[in-house]
Order: C-alpha cells, then structure tokens, then sequence
C-alpha cells in the first residue's frame, strides 16, 4: 500500500483514503489469518498470490487512474516488492549465515530506500506520466511493459534455481538493473512526448490568445476616435486595454487602484505586454467573483502597479479571491485563476527572461512579475 500510493493517486482525500486503507488492510490480515488456521499447506501455496489479487482490485477500485494504468503500477510495485524481498534475502545469505532477522532488517532498511527514492525523485514524473498515458500510451504498449516486468519477476524467483553464488547474484542485480532501467527510459519517452503535445497546444492557445487580443486593441482603438477614454498612462495601447477592464471592474462594484507609470514606448512589444496585463486583470475578475460568492458581503479590490524602471519591467497585481484557493507546481491552480491566462503570462514572461511569482495570502491572490527590457527595446515599434 505504501510504495502503490506513492506513485498513485486516491479517488478520495487524504482522511478518508488513510481510513479505507486501514480497513482493507484490517480485513486482508483477518483473511490471511483464518485461512493459515485452516490450512496451512495450501496457504504457503496460494496465501500470497490470492493476497495480491485482492489488494490489486482494492486499488483499481481506490485509485484515480484508468483500470489498465492502475495495473500497470501494480506490476511496478510487485517488481519493487521482489526488489526488496529478494535483496533482504541474499543479505542474509552471504554476509549474515541465513540469519532471520538479518533478513527481515534487510527488508525494512531496502523498502526505506526505495521508499525515500520513489518520494524524492521519481513520484512526480510516475504521476505526470499516469497524466499523459491516457492520451500516448496505447494498451498493447502497456501490455508490453508490464510483461518484462513479470518475466524479469520470474526469473528472479525462479523456485529451481537454489545455488546461491556471487554469479547468480550477480545475474539477479543486472536483471533488476536493466528492467528498472527500461521503466525509467519509457517513462521519460512518454513523459517528453506528452509534455512536448502539451507546450503545443498552449502555444496553439495563446496565438489565438495574441489574435483575440489584437482584434480587441483594433476595436478599442476604433471607438476610442469616437469617444475618448480616460487616461490612465502615456501608454495608447495600454491605456485602452485598462480603461476598458477598469470601466467592467467598476460595473461588477470591484474597487480598482492604479498606480501605472508607462511612457509611449515601454520597450516590450505592446501585444505581448497586453498579454500579460489583459490575462492578468482577466484573472484578478475571476477572483473576484469567486471571492463575491463565497461571500456575498465582501468588499472586492484589484491593485495593480506597472513601472519601467531602466532595463527593468515591474508588475504587480493583487486582486481579492477566495479563501481556499490553492496553488500547484507554483503557480495557481486552473479551477482558482479561470482558465489557460497564467500560462499565456508564464510564456510570455520567459520570452523575456522574466522572474515572476504567484502566492495567495489571507484571501488576496498576489502576481509579481519582473521582466528584462531587450537591449533594442527603445527602437521596438508599437503595435
């Protein structure tokens, strides 16, 4: 149970999950127990086997993934089973005189390990990969990498192999070496391909993003000929594109601080810096809203503060969200920030080196971004 929910995920929270395991688990020592009172024999047989199937469809059952991504993590954790149970075995064997507890010690400091190993260092990307398996991994696929996990399996316990000697543990370490091996270089070609589909749809996002944005700058350019908006820097493009989400923040009673300092040239691409400031607002309005209807009664804010400071870029934006709203990987999660606008921020600042941050802070969400002015900037025309 340990090793399966570090590398998978639970249908249920973190409360209810703990208990559910530790009922199953009640039950499965509750089975084995009468069963060994009632035969023994056929216990040492079929004990762990059936054992095993039966903690097998208690996880398809508890786990997040699709039936045959949840089989295939079982295969991984039966192999890191062998791992550890035939480690702590040859322990004993060569360096302790068959000694018992030797072996039983073996078991707990080689699940430690693997333990330690799975949290550290390869947890995310074995669930990043159950993310992207779903929509690169065929079946047939799977299949496959869950056979050379069991023939590896098998020919370690080969049960009419008994000579224990430094060859036949030599062959047992390559065998677990070079089947971990060809797990690990799967994950990571899967992983890459499915984070790379990934990178181009968000680019396919956010071109239409740039058009969308475009569009709008023409339109508020054109009414902006008939009638004037109100200044809020020197800034046209960017002038425009606040009056108008200032103008929609006040008609939704959200109160709007602006402390904006650009001239005519900021030395970004104005559709790139619309990017980040209309994405920005759009963000700062869902917050809002979600804050508004958690609590009716509360007073709704977004501050936001553009300098140019030399070869520097400041923005900052702070706007009043709800309470429980939570991050991921560093930055918002989807279902708190209203869509795709902070990758298009995210993207859009690593084209100009940017450091930026997001944190929520006692019901205030927090977006900080400082970018560098390319070298030509001043010569950048306006779009």
């Amino acid at each position: 149970m340990l090793l399966f929910f570090l590398i998978s995920e639970s249908r249920f929270e973190k409360r209810r999950t703990v208990a559910v395991c530790l009922c199953a688990y009640a039950v499965l020592i509750g089975i084995t127990c009468v069963w060994y009172a009632i035969s023994q024999q056929v216990f040492a047989r079929m004990g762990a086997l059936v054992t095993y199937l039966l903690f097998g469809i208690f996880a398809v059952w508890i786990s997040r993934d699709s039936v045959y991504v949840c089989m295939y993590k079982l295969a991984l954790v039966f192999y890191l089973m062998s791992v550890f149970m035939i480690g702590g075995i040859e322990i004993a064997v060569f360096f302790f005189g068959k000694n018992v507890w030797a072996d039983i010690v073996g078991r707990f400091v080689l699940l430690g390990l693997i333990a330690w190993f799975i949290d550290k260092k390869v947890k995310q990307t074995i669930r990043g990969f159950s993310d992207y398996v779903e929509y690169e991994l065929d079946r047939f696929s799977v299949a496959i990498m869950m056979l050379s996990l069991f023939f590896g399996i098998a020919f370690i316990l080969n049960p009419k192999i008994q000579d224990q000697t430094p060859y036949r543990l030599m062959q047992i370490a390559m065998n677990f070496f070079l089947t971990g091996i060809l797990q690990i270089l799967v994950f990571r070609l899967y992983l890459h391909i499915g984070i790379e589909k990934t990178y181009m749809q968000e680019n396919q996002l956010m071109e239409m993003n740039h058009r969308l944005l475009e569009r709008n700058m023409e339109l508020l350019a054109a009414a902006g000929e008939d009638k004037p908006t109100e200044k809020l820097c020197n800034n046209a493009a960017v002038n425009r594109i606040l009056a108008a989400y200032t103008a929609q923040a006040r008609k939704e009673q959200i109160k709007v601080m602006l402390d904006v300092e650009l001239g005519s040239n900021s030395g970004i691409p104005n559709i790139d810096l619309i990017t980040i400031l209309a994405n920005a607002w759009e963000n700062a309005l869902y917050g809002c809203k979600e804050a508004v209807k958690e609590d009716g009664r509360r007073e709704c804010v977004i501050r936001l503060m553009v300098r140019k400071k030399k070869n520097k870029l400041v923005i900052f934006c702070s706007n009043s969200c709800k309470a429980e709203a939570g991050m991921e990987k560093g930055l918002p999660k989807p279902e708190d920030s209203g869509g795709i606008g902070v990758m298009s921020i995210v993207r859009t600042a690593e084209k100009f080196d940017g450091e930026y941050d997001f944190k929520y802070d006692n019901g205030v969400f927090v977006f900080r971004l400082v970018m560098n002015i390319p070298a030509d900037g001043d010569s950048v025309a306006s779009v």
